[in-house]
């Protein structure tokens, strides 16, 4: 009987443990969704004012050197009325053969002294227009200045609570090590359904729909990111062939091929934990989480091509999943 009671009191105690334990791991993750959000967020808006300022840079090239082009036709029109000297209308008058060449003589001037004043007016809008282009761009640079600051604090805050929600997780998952109750810790499942079958990070993370979202140089973002702490798995989210590749933006890159021609893509890694060729199911590891490529924290860029065509958004399935 005692030791059915003590039994009964240790499970009760080791259920409010894992009761306190996940309260603090949803705290931690609501914590990182929101600096995932304004993290995302940031990103997206320094990108294109990265772009407007680059554009706003060349338009003052532009138009420094259309004053300086209007500077020297200026001073070649000085230098002309200089060696010309003055001439009256009395003098043209007695040096016209007729009435006709001094009217021609007049005009002539008359022409000269518009376009004088034309170049005049042309360096003036020149002018002023380069100043509103000079105080938009230390406008921007102000903005870009406080958009780094919100960008780097929002990156700092993802390290701090993915730090925490890793250890939050490895606590419970010691405590409790049926794969079913931890993927249900962290909010994973199985979609036998749908093509994503599987979380392509196994491990806790946060992610938004930023699908669409821009990016410098015109592009726009054709995946989700998911944020996690470095090192944590990166799984097949659906049956298929594994291949590898890597470039500039997108560093350590992986990619499943399913026989129909679909596939996901996976970017950033740290690194591969499968080689390529291999025919993985589901939830086979493929990675690790990693910020390689242009990435600003470490995360998993995750993209869906249906019929090996182009991106669509994944959002909707990884919300089934994740």
């Amino acid at each position: 009987m005692a030791a059915a009671l003590l039994t009964a009191r240790a499970s009760a105690d080791t259920k409010s443990e894992l009761d306190a334990a996940e309260r603090e791991l949803d705290s931690a993750q609501a914590q990182l969704s929101a600096a995932t959000a304004r993290w995302q967020a940031a990103q997206s808006e320094l990108e294109g004012l990265q772009d407007r300022i680059a554009a706003t840079r060349a338009r003052i090239a532009e138009r420094a050197s259309a004053i300086r082009s209007i500077q020297r036709g200026v001073q070649r029109r000085a230098i002309l009325a200089f060696q010309s000297g003055p001439a009256s209308t009395i003098d043209m008058l007695l040096s016209s053969a007729s009435i006709t060449e001094l009217s021609d003589r007049l005009e002539f001037l008359d022409s000269v002294a518009r376009g004088d004043s034309d170049l005049m007016t042309a360096l003036q809008v020149e002018q002023q227009r380069l100043e509103w282009d000079r105080q938009a761009l230390a406008s921007d640079i102000d903005e870009q200045a406080a958009l780094t600051a919100e960008y780097q604090d929002a990156k700092n805050e993802i390290a701090v609570q993915t730090g925490r929600l890793r250890n939050i997780y490895e606590g419970l998952e010691r405590q409790y090590r049926q794969e079913q109750r931890s993927l249900t810790v962290l909010g994973q499942s199985v979609n036998a359904s749908g093509f994503i079958e599987r979380c392509p990070v196994a491990g806790p993370n946060s992610f938004v729909d930023s699908f669409g979202w821009p990016r410098s140089g015109g592009r726009t973002h054709e995946g989700i990111d998911l944020i996690a702490a470095p090192g944590t798995p990166v799984v097949a989210s659906h049956a298929g062939v594994v291949s590898q590749s890597s470039s500039y933006l997108g560093g350590i890159q992986a990619y499943v091929r399913a026989p129909s021609g679909s596939y996901t893509f996976y970017a950033h890694l740290s690194g591969f934990a499968t080689s390529a060729g291999v025919s993985v199911s589901a939830g086979t590891q493929i990675g690790y989480v990693g910020s390689t490529g242009n990435a600003g924290v470490p995360h998993l860029h995750f993209e869906y091509h249906p019929g090996g065509g182009g991106a669509v958004n994944p959002y909707p399935d990884l919300l089934l999943v994740c």
